[in-house]
């Protein structure tokens, strides 16, 4: 008989790499297994987790910090945590399942109330006040999403709980290399088959490293006059971006196509080398999605990042910020396309090797259904 799980999220109303990865991992469960309940305060997240068959509804999340704005929304806090309560009960709930840390500020204490095990499966990094104010060092079992992020969290605070690391899947048969590459997509943009297509997939923010990623392109143009960057995604620094650009001289070779819905389009027809220049980045999705569809990966070296960008075999590192650095990592495989493919190819063998969608299914899985078989034994 399956056991019943009551997953909660909180976040923006968009779908990015959290939520992706609890998507994946709800829309794969055994329901044979497991029986998912979803709460979310995402209207586009409820969507999408209805089309997959979640019963879900929507909820407020409370926030309860104090991080230089102060945020203490005690009732919502009560209101949300008796309704989770009320819910659990009437449903049979057997497992807490918390994505992402603040989440879990409202579903440990639950948890508690229900005495049922809580998972957390931490996405990014948090310094100790949030740790502590989160719970996460109370939870049964943490979910880390790289090793990078585990080491920094568990430095910082010791944990009661298990913990292990289960890094992000990606759907190697979505994103895969194309037989042959549609030419229309380039066409679209005006990019001409033989131009070397920089790109980059994530939110325009300044955490992305957009502007890097931009002076970096900026000096690869100056000896490769043909090469082209691809921007997708959006966010509120795309004006600024745009203005950077125009400034740097480069806006006719910079396309900002916004955000889309698919964005293996990009991998598969589009890009040559995929960038990721951000000044943080606990372990991103894009990057095994670009690996997946044969694509070699320049990224910065930080948090989780080199994880899955392995230095000289599918890919480069460059110091954070240093946009010469980057620069002459992006002029190397503008000016050996051999290379390109070698780590393309390599990149492919890693997704399918260590970052499977169903890797990363069974082992979220095999978390939950842990977490019940200890609480049956006590």
């Amino acid at each position: 008989m399956a056991v019943n799980v009551l997953f909660l999220h909180t976040g923006g109303n968009w779908i990015r790499g959290s939520e992706n990865a609890l998507l994946t991992a709800l829309s794969r469960l055994d329901r044979s297994k497991i029986e998912p309940f979803l709460f979310c305060d995402s209207t586009v997240l409820a969507e999408a987790a209805r089309r997959a068959g979640i019963e879900t509804v929507l909820c407020p999340m409370p926030d309860i910090m104090i991080d230089g704005t102060v945020r203490l929304q005690f009732l919502r806090w009560a209101s949300t945590l008796q309704r989770l309560c009320s819910f659990g009960r009437k449903n049979d709930i057997r497992v807490v399942y918390c994505n992402g840390g603040r989440s879990c500020q409202v579903g440990y204490y639950a948890a508690k109330r229900l005495r049922v095990p809580v998972v957390c499966h931490v996405h990014c990094l948090y310094n100790r006040r949030y740790i502590l104010l989160y719970r996460l060092h109370r939870a049964s079992t943490v979910i880390f999403v790289s090793n990078a992020v585990q080491r920094s969290i568990t430095e910082k605070q010791s944990f009661s709980g298990m913990y292990k690391v289960v890094y992000n899947g990606v759907d190697t048969e979505r994103f895969c290399p194309p037989p042959q590459r549609d030419k229309k997509w380039r066409a679209e943009l005006s990019i001409s088959p033989d131009c070397m297509v920089f790109g980059q997939v994530s939110s325009l923010i300044p955490r992305k490293g957009i502007d890097v990623l931009l002076r970096a392109f900026h000096l690869v143009t100056e000896t490769h006059p043909k090469a082209r960057l691809v921007l997708v995604g959006d966010g509120p620094q795309r004006a600024e971006y745009s203005a950077l650009a125009d400034q740097l001289g480069v806006s006719q070779r910079v396309m900002f196509v916004g955000d889309q819905s698919d964005p293996s389009v990009y991998y598969r027809h589009i890009f040559d080398v995929n960038v990721l220049a951000s000044r943080s980045d606990a372990f991103p999705l894009s990057l095994l999605e670009a690996a997946a569809a044969g694509l070699p990966s320049i990224g910065a070296d930080v948090d989780g990042i080199g994880e899955a960008v392995l230095e000289g075999k599918n890919g480069f590192l460059f110091n954070r910020e240093d946009h010469r650095m980057l620069a002459a990592k992006m002029s190397l495989l503008a000016s050996n396309r051999n290379l390109v493919s070698i780590f393309g190819a390599a990149g492919r063998q890693l997704a399918l090797e260590r970052f499977s969608v169903d890797t990363y299914s069974e082992s979220i899985q095999a978390s939950i259904l842990d977490q019940v078989r200890c609480e049956s034994r006590l």
